[in-house]
């Protein structure tokens, strides 16, 4: 252990205060401290000040009190003071050293200057905390910070993006939502989703989110709209392509009579799912080609009837994609069950459950087939006329 390169120190666990009985002279180039200087001393002494420097010494401390206590072997990280009063990172090794009784009387320390890489480790998480926080940033910028009431509707969302393996949220997301109440007597809900991740990821989709809503004021009808938009984004997608679908809401008068005006057109987006008061759920809508490859997409705009009662559940492909522990996907008829599963009252403006309660139970049955797994980015809307 002499000619060690490593800091190696031997320290008398059986005597009060456990002093170090024993350096090599590679403790004294990595610490300046001599064995005169440090024989007969606890180990502490290394840390003497740190704490008032702001560094953490009291819980390295009680892990290295644990470890000889229990006579057991560990490694530690923890700051030391160097004689002429600079600082480093030092990964110390704890070996117990039994006598020829078994006995642990001994306890040998092996330390490694590993200040380079913790400084890289630290310079790596702020690094990640700034990417944390500019994603934050821009997932706030691809919804609205509040939604506007629309008379004679009523609206649910719930906006959750991506998570990793280990829980945490994953890079930004490329899903969106929007509503706007028109001065034409007219409302239109968009919900959308643009193919990738990470920060180009949300310009395009933030992009694509004001290009909707600046369309939608004026061209009328979602279709027209959204072939407007398609031309309007073509370039700023670049490779991407986008997923949509708006939903055109007359804005009620009160009388509680059917939705005139009512319309649903898709651009590549999942078909949403109406939930009636008194039957059994089903998709609507009729596909259309996704926006961004082409210039003049074939879109169609269909009528909805949404009776008081019934609800219409928008969604991305979070939700049917969503993967369990043993990579089966959530799917359309797991959705179709849960939405089925709600209670039903029959029709009229009291029936059935709010558009709160439909969302959550969505979300409830897909996070009850994913388990603690990732998750992909995962949107909803939910519509339904207002009780008179």
């Amino acid at each position: 252990m002499r000619a060690a390169e490593q800091a190696v120190c031997v320290a008398d666990v059986s005597l009060p205060d456990e002093p170090v009985v024993w350096v090599n002279e590679a403790f004294t180039r990595t610490t300046g401290f001599s064995a005169a200087d440090t024989v007969g001393r606890n180990c502490r002494f290394l840390q003497d000040g740190l704490s008032d420097l702001g560094y953490d010494t009291r819980a390295p401390a009680a892990r290295i009190r644990s470890i000889i206590q229990s006579r057991s072997a560990g490694t530690v990280l923890i700051p030391n003071r160097r004689r002429d009063g600079s600082v480093f990172a030092n990964e110390l090794a704890l070996s117990p050293l039994a006598g020829e009784d078994g006995v642990v009387r001994h306890y040998v320390a092996v330390q490694r200057d590993v200040t380079a890489r913790v400084q890289a480790q630290d310079a790596r998480d702020a690094v990640r905390a700034e990417a944390a926080e500019l994603s934050d940033h821009l997932q706030r910028q691809l919804v609205p910070h509040r939604l506007p009431d629309v008379p004679g509707w009523q609206l649910a969302v719930r906006y959750h993006p991506a998570t990793r393996e280990d829980g945490s949220r994953g890079e930004v997301s490329g899903d969106f939502y929007d509503l706007r109440v028109l001065p034409t007597g007219r409302a239109v809900a968009v919900i959308g989703d643009v193919s990738g991740r990470g920060p180009q990821a949300a310009a395009a989709t933030a992009a694509l989110r004001w290009a909707v809503r600046g369309v939608l004021g004026v061209v009328p009808g979602p279709a027209e709209a959204l072939r407007q938009v398609a031309g309007a984004v073509h370039d700023t997608l670049d490779d991407r392509f986008a997923t949509v679908a708006a939903v055109q809401l007359p804005v009620s008068d009160g009388t509680g009579g059917p939705a005139a005006g009512l319309s649903l057109c898709l651009a590549g987006h999942p078909r949403p799912v109406l939930v009636p008061a008194d039957g059994p759920s089903r998709f609507v809508g009729t596909p259309g080609m996704l926006l961004g490859p082409f210039l003049d997409p074939d879109l169609h705009e269909v009528p909805l009837d949404l009776r008081p009662g019934d609800h219409l559940v928008l969604y991305t492909d979070g939700v049917t994609e969503a993967a369990s522990p043993t990579r089966e996907l959530f799917g359309d008829e797991r959705l179709l069950a849960a939405l089925d599963a709600l209670p039903r009252t029959g029709s009229g403006a009291d029936a059935g459950p709010g558009v709160d309660a439909v969302a959550d139970t969505v979300l409830a049955a897909v996070a009850d087939h994913v388990g603690d797994g990732p998750t992909d980015d995962l949107t909803l809307v939910v519509l339904a006329r207002s009780p008179r």
